[in-house]
């Protein structure tokens, strides 16, 4: 039977005594940054296609059919 160390290897000058909080934040911190900054941009161009297509059509944006990623979209963002 073979025995298995069970500790970790030792690098000379680096060592890591806590654990990786500041790093898994910030990644956090950037997907949700990400997804917020997509959020808003679409919602920014579903309403620029929208706008363009009611203008093109010669109506008000209230009476064109909208795709429903773009309803999706800018109800998804509070600043639209």
């Amino acid at each position: 039977m073979q025995s298995i160390d069970q500790n970790t290897p030792t690098m000379e000058g680096f060592e890591i005594n806590r654990r990786p909080v500041l790093g898994f934040s910030l990644l956090i911190f950037s997907v949700i940054a990400t997804v917020a900054m997509l959020i808003y941009f679409g919602a920014w161009a579903s309403a620029d296609r929208i706008e363009n297509r009611a203008i093109a059509a010669g109506v008000n944006e209230s009476q064109i059919d909208n795709k429903w990623w773009e309803d999706g979209l800018i109800l998804a963002c509070p600043l639209h």
